[in-house]
């Protein structure tokens, strides 16, 4: 699966998100096919109407997994906001008999989510650019600056 570079008025570039997101209380309520389901379809409805493009979703009992792609206009918060929020509402408005028995309250979903941003190279391969690739630019009776090499 290849991943478009997306154009925009100042900018080339990507920004996809893994996304980890589970239900209030970690309650397993996606052993139930239909909110299961239903979850999907609200979250792809709401990062549809923010331009926002998911290429996967998948759940365990008592959690859910989403691949976020096209995201340049969102923070991982905003998007996790966005999927959480509406889905969360649309299931509690039009489904909660559903899961009435493991939730209660005005919650769906717990408050934190887990995120990591996904991308075509890794950390080794930008840092091997980085630190490798711009001895190109150099002539070898110019002086040659030194990359200054940041540890954490």
């Amino acid at each position: 699966m290849s991943v478009e570079l997306i154009s925009g008025s100042h900018s080339v570039g990507e920004a996809n998100y893994h996304m980890g997101f589970t239900p209030a209380y970690r309650r397993p309520i996606f052993q139930k096919t239909e909110v299961w389901f239903l979850t999907r379809d609200y979250m792809v409805a709401a990062a549809k109407r923010h331009g926002i493009t998911i290429r996967a979703v998948d759940c365990g009992p008592d959690h859910c997994h989403v691949f976020t792609a096209a995201c340049k206009n969102h923070s991982p918060a905003q998007v996790a906001g966005l999927l959480k929020g509406f889905s969360s509402y649309m299931m509690r408005k039009n489904h909660s008999a559903l899961f009435a028995e493991a939730l209660y309250g005005d919650k769906f979903w717990s408050g934190g989510y887990f995120y990591r941003t996904v991308g075509a190279v890794n950390v080794t391969t930008v840092e091997r650019y980085v630190k490798d690739s711009q001895s190109k630019h150099w002539t070898k009776d110019s002086r040659q600056r030194k990359l200054i090499e940041f540890r954490r």
